[in-house]
């Protein structure tokens, strides 16, 4: 076809293609379709070719993560979240004085599990990376339709959507604890366990039908559409956009209902405090900066998402700015979880403190000695410690 000129392939099912697949039409000037990257591989005579790979997304004509600090970013915070999820699953795993898990015990390593899920998209993010590295624009649409890509969409949804619902389920049974220390409302095993596996059960069920509807798919029935980093985020399917708003908006209210559990619980303990004529001391400053602290991480890792949907709304989505969110945001709270409830808790550093002591290695023990002085400075007294002295 040497004297093709304009070459239109909109909405084409083409799924494989490379500077070959132009071979024969040197006299082409100008290509039109619905494909990102197919202008990565036009031949020099094209002078129009549209839609042109933008510099500023996640990726490029050459790689999954166009930027090195993403690439950076990915693998370590994955490796963080696998290895500590994977510490903290163990350490709370282990029987002590009962015979069975504690109320407390069970809900960190169903926290830890699904954070760990988090780490393994990461994971999954990242070699992908590593083995289609300078060659993307080949393996396109066979990387957005691969297993891979599909199991890591699904892991990010519900790794996400689980977190959450276990981080009310830990903020309600401290609320519980803290605000009613001398009434019987309290979490039962038996009710702990039913609500773990029936939000487990919907979580799975939730995340997973999009995923078996995405399979196959061309990108405006996948959940994920033609996002590299397979970030649900389908804005042009109804059904799909509806979902993502449904998911959103669950997280979002879920959210209000952890910090507003965490506001009554810092103003109980004030007013336990000013009832009892005690001034407000180092101790319980500190206990005061540790519970904000697990609300501002949280709110972090979300709000940056809540924005850019909330003012699509009103100024048109931001679709350039949501992958970038969601991959730096969203996966933080998969490692700053095993950090705050396990790495940093007074049993687990004292633990770590005789496994030193042991290997007699004293720069290391003078740090973690350091730690558990401070966190012995944050206990409290009386009922005010019944739960968080469970989570040391």
């Amino acid at each position: 076809m040497p004297d093709l000129n304009n070459l239109a392939l909109k909405d084409n099912p083409l799924i494989s293609f490379n500077y070959r697949s132009f071979g024969g039409v040197a006299g082409i000037r100008s290509i039109h379709s619905t494909r990102e990257y197919l202008c990565c591989v036009a031949p020099s005579s094209v002078i129009v070719c549209r839609p042109n790979p933008n510099q500023f997304s996640l990726s490029t004509c050459y790689n999954i993560l166009a930027h090195d600090l993403l690439r950076v970013f990915i693998w370590v915070i994955g490796i963080i979240s696998v290895v500590g999820n994977t510490v903290s699953i163990r350490w709370h795993s282990q029987k002590k004085s009962s015979k069975k898990l504690g109320i407390v015990e069970m809900l960190l390593i169903n926290l830890s599990a699904a954070d760990f899920i988090m780490g393994i998209y990461l994971i999954i993010i990242a070699s992908a990376n590593v083995y289609y590295a300078n060659r993307y624009y080949e393996i396109f649409q066979e990387w957005l339709r691969s297993v891979p890509c599909l199991t890591a969409s699904f892991c990010i949804s519900l790794s996400s959507l689980m977190s959450t619902f276990v981080l009310f389920l830990i903020t309600l049974d401290r609320y519980l604890h803290l605000v009613y220390p001398f009434q019987n409302y309290r979490l039962s095993a038996k009710t702990t366990t039913l609500a773990l596996v029936i939000l487990w059960l919907i979580s799975i069920a939730f995340v997973g039908l999009p995923i078996i509807y995405s399979i196959n798919q061309p990108s405006i029935n996948r959940l994920y559409s033609s996002n590299s980093a397979c970030l649900p985020g389908n804005f042009n399917n109804p059904y799909l956009l509806t979902w993502l708003l449904c998911y959103a908006g669950l997280t979002f209210v879920v959210w209000i209902f952890i910090a507003i559990m965490y506001v009554a619980i810092l103003s109980t303990l004030a007013n336990s405090r000013k009832e009892a004529h005690r001034r407000l001391s180092k101790n319980d400053k500190i206990i005061r900066a540790k519970m904000i602290t697990i609300v501002a991480t949280d709110l972090i890792c979300w709000l940056p998402l809540y924005i850019v949907l909330i003012r699509g709304f009103g100024f048109g989505l931001d679709t350039h700015s949501l992958p970038f969110i969601a991959v730096l945001s969203l996966p933080l709270n998969s490692c700053i979880n095993p950090i705050i409830y396990t790495l940093f808790t007074t049993t687990f550093i004292d633990y770590i403190n005789l496994a030193i002591g042991k290997l007699n290695c004293c720069s290391c023990l003078t740090f973690f000695r350091s730690i558990r002085k401070s966190n012995q400075g944050s206990q409290l007294q009386g009922s005010e410690l019944r739960l968080i002295s469970k989570l040391k």
